[in-house]
């Protein structure tokens, strides 16, 4: 299953370009404004986690509790970093990572390509349990005090007890002939969990006994081919304070739907995009399948404006740090913008693709396919 996915991805890769080799070359990188005028970000710390990703298109993210971070490399190595960037342990597992950490309740969580979950101590990474399942993980899981949530490739959505790592509940979702590698991470807010589909749907779980609460489709199948209708939601999708759900979808759209009453869109916005959503400033980031950077409006899906220098850069997940918008590209460049026009103000560079962004306020960690792990901060006022 899993090498069949691959092979989707890299064909979708080659259906975009195939009508003009010319026209999806990565756009030069955009001339920044007067030196003066750019922004720098300060640099704390890096360090290396195993081998990366090598070519690998999985976005393994990282994970941070109670001051700690915690990082896997594809070879099965997973760090716990403290905010100085020292080891506070490393755990050499041996296995084929292939989704993102997740950290919290006591137990740190990862999973693998042949299948299995494995829980660790997070004060020395001792393994806990030990789970298989059916078919490779790659999303991160989600977790609560009483159920680890965890969607496999082949649709099915596991409740696990986060003790034992036993089976609590199953839930299968519907999985088409064909279908891009990978699932967004889910989504957990108060008892129900929300997962997405590889059919466009998203549904709603009871978080402790797995039974479906409703569901509401926010991307259609179309085209003639199996190759057009895939409308998988790869990227995480985004939970706003007023219960407003943001999600997007491969050669779909742009939903948002509000959790508290009926679940249905409250608007869309056609695009097709594969990675997480950010918000700020009244808006939602979106990094679309052709690097173009999309801000939209949160209450009506309106576009405010659109960002496309970095076109065909191979762009990572946006991220919001205080009043900024970053992401970052395939050579290796955070792009650092104006999170009210997009404009372009700074611009870093790290050893390898950029994989994934997580933000705070004034602080930015990024994760390359080299396995660089390295914390960021915004430059004094």
């Amino acid at each position: 299953m899993m090498k069949r996915a691959a092979i989707v991805v890299m064909v979708a890769t080659l259906a975009a370009c195939s009508s003009n080799p010319n026209e999806h070359k990565p756009a030069p990188l955009p001339v920044l404004p007067q030196k003066a005028m750019q922004l720098k970000l300060h640099k704390q710390w890096s360090v290396n986690v195993g081998d990366g990703l090598a070519g690998d298109v999985i976005k393994l993210h990282a994970a941070t509790q109670a001051n700690l971070s915690y990082v896997a490399s594809r070879n099965g190595v997973v760090l716990a970093l403290d905010e100085q960037g020292k080891t506070v342990w490393q755990q050499k597992t041996k296995l084929p990572i292939t989704s993102g950490v997740a950290a919290g309740y006591g137990v740190v969580i990862i999973a693998t390509a042949k299948g299995e979950v494995l829980a660790l101590n997070p004060t020395n990474g001792q393994t806990l349990w030990r789970k298989p399942l059916l078919a490779p993980v790659l999303a991160s899981a989600a977790l609560s005090a009483e159920t680890i949530v965890i969607q496999s490739n082949d649709g099915k959505v596991y409740g696990l007890d986060p003790k034992t790592g036993e089976k609590r509940w199953v839930y299968d979702t519907p999985v088409p002939s064909l279908s891009l590698r990978g699932y967004a991470t889910p989504l957990i807010d108060e008892n129900l969990v929300i997962v997405a589909t590889a059919t466009g749907k998203i549904v709603a779980l009871d978080v402790n006994t797995g039974i479906a609460q409703w569901e509401s489709r926010i991307a259609t199948s179309e085209g003639r081919s199996e190759l057009a209708r895939m409308v998988d939601v790869d990227g995480d999708m985004l939970l706003s304070s007023n219960k407003d759900l943001y999600v997007a979808s491969y050669q779909g759209q742009l939903a948002a739907l509000n959790i508290k009453d009926k679940p249905d869109p409250l608007w869309t916005l056609p695009t097709s995009s594969t990675q997480s959503l950010a918000e700020g400033l009244g808006n939602v980031y979106v990094v679309d399948s052709a690097s173009s950077i999309i801000a939209v409006d949160q209450e009506t899906g309106k576009v405010v404006w659109k960002q496309s220098d970095f076109a065909w850069r191979g762009l990572s997940n946006p991220v919001v740090m205080g009043n900024y918008l970053v992401v970052g590209d395939s050579s290796g460049y955070l792009h650092i913008m104006a999170q009210s026009d997009g404009r372009l103000l700074g611009r870093e560079r790290v050893s390898g693709a950029v994989v994934n962004l997580e933000a705070t306020e004034n602080a930015l960690t990024v994760y390359s396919a080299k396995g660089q792990f390295s914390r960021w901060q915004l430059p004094n006022p």
